[in-house]
């Protein structure tokens, strides 16, 4: 093998037959084409590689966007060079006319996706990127000379100029100024793996025509090392791995980036940068909580606008520091000098010196963009090592990154340390429970706890000891450490109990959801603007799964921006039809409303409504007003009845699993759950049994929690019609089954998210 001809494919022949046809082919396209078909170990029965339908989307929609360098106007030479082989295997006899059809159909489906991923960002690498540059730039890319001589030009522009060549920033005014930094990582990662997958291809191919060779194929990788030691034999496949990528994108540009120009191909280590791994892991975590649906986080405080943004940015000491060591690596201790290695302030040169990095770079020179994703990529770091660390370990792997997940829910509103604390420590915390952090907590000084009975106030769990506030003391002071870590990077801010986002860590983190999920903004991490233009239903989908703090000031700020108008579509999505548990959380809105502030008049149409009149006439009742009760139909006093009966056997369980023995099951029948449905069923036309099948028409889903507990009920035809409830529920293929329970600890109890 020599570097003029990297493959053993007869190009020539393949370009002089197209030539006779009349319709010649780009040569570069064209080994291009052959070369990563043949590497994606395709039969080559007539000395060329021979396409399927698999082979040609791993073509167009893998291989050729991870190797070959190539500007828009190229690419339909590509697609050209792969029909011509689709015909040419046709030809030859091994490819029927039928299948040959719709193979070349295939490939022009597969079309548009190919230029998408070519002309993505995101799918871009090192090589590939330098190679779109200097073709656009008219270089001869085959010129050695000439490509050295247009990166020490290129090297010499201020980073803003190299930075908007790259075409890395999202394309929209509005986008999330991360996107260049995620998709430089991107870059990066993605460069750091092309090159030894390649190698990787090559040894495969070679490996197989040394062991089992295809009958009727010549060889396809020549002078492939055998019986080598296995160092000799990588470095000769990553040698031959490089003549390749430089034959696909510019002469000599694999040695060039990995040696003089490694600096305008960073992120070439031995894993991916803290920023990828950062992005991927919220976005991870976001699908985790609320898998595919439409659960947008609720909007925060977020700074006025990327200069404003840069300002606090620069305002940060852990930066200011980290600048500092990269400007005198010497006088910066070793903690310090570490983690500027880990964050690109520093990089140590092949003799062991220590010099700026790209970070310290963009520190000096970066706009907004450039500074959202260096202090990304250092909270990255920051994130990473204390999870390591003995002071601050995480407990379970993604603990401190589901802390900051758990903030973003809060839409920036202050959270008490130990109710975080014990979240995180797996406490079994009542999750309809709202409490203000402890202002006993001292502001200053070592965080302590508060004393056993502020912190169940807190926790919203009843009679804790001093053994369970001692309990609790490790997890606080590790998320205390953390937390007045991330402050050096102006990402939260903690006095004494209280722990919030900043405006600015909102922001941060907000990016690195909409870079890592790919969505609309609005459907992700609503700015307050995006919010306020939704309509009823979108709110409503939005608002059930956030925290009734975050809930609260959002519907109302909603509210007011409507006006009047808004009570009457909010009311009809919070009532709309909707699968399983989503009626509940809709109704349980409501008590997010400031109900004193809705007008009469909405109320007084409410009353109507199969489903929010027993609420409207209950809001009305409590203003001193007696509507007509006529007005009001059975099924909406069903489902108000259903709500207040399920608020008492939910309050009667929670307090059950709070202070029963480890083993003691649930009563069949709650006496609270008893004496209720007794009254309701009192002045309920036909009784009990009717009023059970009321409940069910009204909500299936929740009725059959009380199903469980009044299919006990003394009461035989009450029981019974309970028990018909029941079995309904559970052949109704419902997802979760809502069965009796045993007691939680009260202190380590484990706890499941959502």
């Amino acid at each position: 093998m020599n570097t003029a001809t990297p493959l053993l494919l007869d190009l020539d022949s393949f370009l002089a037959r197209a030539e006779e046809r009349g319709a010649p082919l780009d040569a570069r396209a064209a080994e291009a084409v052959l070369g990563l078909l043949a590497l994606g170990e395709a039969r080559r029965g007539t000395g060329l590689p021979e396409p399927t339908e698999e082979l040609a989307e791993e073509l167009l929609h893998i291989l050729l966007p991870l190797y070959v360098s190539a500007t828009e106007e190229e690419l339909p030479a590509f697609v050209a060079a792969l029909v011509a082989l689709v015909d040419h295997t046709h030809e030859v006899g091994r490819l029927n006319a039928k299948r040959q059809a719709r193979l070349v159909s295939r490939v022009h489906e597969l079309a548009e996706g190919f230029t998408q991923a070519m002309t993505s960002p995101r799918r871009l690498t090192w090589p590939r990127l330098y190679g779109i540059l200097l073709r656009a730039a008219g270089v001869d890319a085959t010129d050695p000379r000439a490509v050295r001589d247009w990166l020490e030009a290129f090297a010499a522009r201020p980073q803003a100029e190299r930075n908007a060549a790259f075409g890395f920033a999202s394309s929209s005014p509005n986008g999330p100024l991360a996107e260049a930094a995620y998709a430089e990582a991107l870059c990066a990662e993605r460069s750091r793996q092309a090159r030894p997958l390649l190698a990787a291809r090559l040894e495969a191919v070679a490996l197989a025509e040394q062991v089992r060779p295809r009958p009727g194929e010549g060889l396809l990788v020549a002078d492939a090392p055998a019986g080598k030691p296995d160092d000799e034999r990588d470095d000769w496949y990553e040698a031959q791995a490089a003549v390749l990528a430089d034959r696909w994108t510019a002469a000599g540009l694999d040695a060039l980036l990995r040696g003089p120009f490694a600096h305008l191909a960073p992120g070439g280590g031995s894993a991916p940068t803290p920023l990828l791994a950062l992005v991927e892991a919220m976005a991870g975590q976001h699908l985790e909580m609320n898998g595919d649906a439409f659960a947008p986080l609720p909007p925060a405080p977020l700074p006025d606008s990327p200069e404003e943004q840069a300002a606090l940015l620069r305002s940060a000491p852990l930066p200011q520091l980290l600048a500092r060591a990269a400007a005198d690596p010497q006088g910066a201790d070793e903690r310090t000098r570490e983690l500027a290695l880990a964050s690109g302030f520093l990089v140590r040169e092949q003799g062991g010196a220590l010099s700026a990095g790209p970070s310290a770079e963009a520190w000096r020179e970066g706009g907004p963009a450039e500074l959202t994703g260096l202090t990304l990529n250092l909270l990255g770091v920051v994130l990473t090592q204390p999870a390591g660390e003995e002071e601050t370990a995480e407990e379970y792997d993604g603990e401190h990154l589901l802390t900051l997940y758990l903030l973003c829910e809060q839409a920036g509103m202050a959270q008490s340390v130990a109710r975080v604390a014990a979240l995180n420590d797996m406490w079994f915390v009542p999750p309809g429970h709202e409490s203000d952090p402890d202002a006993s907590v001292p502001i200053t000084g070592d965080y302590e706890l508060p004393d056993p009975q502020a912190l169940s106030a807190v926790l919203g769990i009843p009679a804790l000891t001093e053994s369970d506030r001692t309990d609790l003391i490790p997890s606080a002071a590790r998320l205390v450490r953390l937390m007045d870590r991330l402050a050096a990077l102006g990402i939260t801010e903690r006095t004494g109990d209280a722990v919030s986002l900043t405006p600015l860590g909102s922001a941060l983190l907000r990016d690195t959801l909409l870079v890592g999920l790919e969505g609309d903004a609005a459907d992700v991490f609503p700015t307050r603007e995006q919010m306020l233009a939704w309509d009823a239903e979108r709110l409503v989908a939005a608002a059930q799964w956030w925290p009734k703090r975050a809930a609260r000031p959002t519907i109302g700020d909603w509210l007011d921006a409507q006006g009047t108008d808004g009570w009457t579509p909010l009311f009809a999505a919070i009532s709309a039809a909707c699968p399983e548990a989503e009626p509940a959380r809709r109704r349980a809105l409501l008590a997010a409303l400031d109900a004193m502030a809705v007008p009469d008049e909405a109320l007084y149409t409410l009353l109507a409504d199969p489903v929010l009149g027993g609420w409207a006439e209950h809001t009305l009742h409590a203003r001193g007003q007696a509507p007509d009760p006529s007005a009001v139909p059975l099924s909406a006093r069903a489902v108000y009845l259903l709500d207040a009966l399920e608020a008492v056997r939910s309050a009667a369980s929670l307090d059950h699993r709070m202070t029963a023995s480890p083993n003691e099951e649930e009563p069949e029948l709650f006496a609270e759950v008893h004496a209720v449905f007794d009254k309701a069923a009192a002045a309920w036309p036909s009784g009990g049994p009717a009023l059970v099948t009321a409940l069910t028409a009204a909500d299936p889903y929740t009725s059959a929690f009380l199903a469980g507990q009044l299919s006990h009920h003394p009461d035989r035809a009450t029981a019974e019609q309970a028990r018909r409830a029941w079995r309904s529920f559970e052949t109704s293929g419902t997802t979760r089954s809502p069965g009796r329970k045993k007691p939680a600890k009260r202190a380590g109890g484990k706890r499941k998210r959502r």
